[in-house]
């Protein structure tokens, strides 16, 4: 079971579209996948419509399992979902002490010696706090999604820096699965000098672009992914690419 953060603490680089189209795309290739929503915003359990507790508040509070809190999407696509009210969970976790940042982790656990997912993705807020930091101690690789623009390279290097930084303290490391340039336009000339920018700095780790699309915005709209509003749009074959990319791929350097 591959465990996966696809975060960025700039808003509006495509985390959650990210997160929806990949993971809905990989269980169209059948794999079994679990999303789980991190961000209280709710925007990746929208593939739910309708979400119903328990949530992942109900699992950080310890009144709930990730068992009993996971609800089917699609097939082979289930959804942990999120709560407008996920800053009672993190205060649960800073109030709980050192265990409190393990406890999705431990849930986890449990989930994989079942054998039941493939992929966990997460998607995250763009804030660091202590969901963020509960989540990443749950995950064993990170996808990074980022607009290309004059400081993509600088803030990517100080995002890696502070999550170094952070887990070292707690003895964990995240493997890098990938760079994803996210609503590339190329005719944009500057985009293809960021984008080459990028390639410079982080090599075979940059995964190939996300084009901009309206169909990402108006599938989200109608509560569906990309391959259920226009599988023959740019953003499905985009996010086909890198989601057959993982299916095979092998993770890059550790942070």
């Amino acid at each position: 079971m591959r465990t996966i953060s696809i975060l960025n603490f700039k808003g509006g680089v495509g985390k959650t579209s990210l997160v929806i189209n990949v993971g809905h795309k990989l269980a169209m290739e059948g794999k079994n996948v679990l999303i789980i929503d991190c961000d209280l915003q709710k925007n990746a359990s929208t593939l739910l419509k309708d979400p119903k507790p328990p949530t992942l508040l109900n699992v950080l509070r310890e009144t709930a399992t990730v068992e009993e809190a996971i609800q089917n999407a699609r097939p082979n696509l289930d959804v942990l979902p999120s709560d407008t009210n996920l800053d009672r969970a993190a205060a649960y976790i800073i109030s709980s002490g050192n265990d409190g940042y393990y406890i999705l982790k431990h849930e986890l656990d449990k989930i994989k010696a079942m054998q039941v997912y493939d992929f966990v993705l997460f998607d995250h807020s763009p804030s660091y706090g202590a969901v963020t930091e509960s989540a990443l101690l749950a995950s064993d690789e990170i996808i990074i999604p980022c607009e290309l623009g004059t400081f993509s390279v600088e803030g990517l290097l100080q995002m890696i820096d502070k999550l170094k930084d952070t887990l070292s303290k707690r003895n964990h490391a995240l493997d890098v699965s990938g760079l994803v340039p996210t609503k590339y336009n190329a005719s944009i000339a500057m985009h293809g000098t960021y984008l080459k920018d990028l390639q410079a700095e982080f090599a075979e780790a940059v995964l190939p672009t996300v084009r901009q699309d309206s169909a990402i915005g108006k599938s989200q709209h109608f509560h569906k992914s990309v391959f259920e509003y226009d599988p023959h749009s740019k953003a499905a074959e985009d996010f086909t690419t890198i989601a057959h990319i993982l299916i095979g791929k092998e993770t890059a350097a550790a942070l």
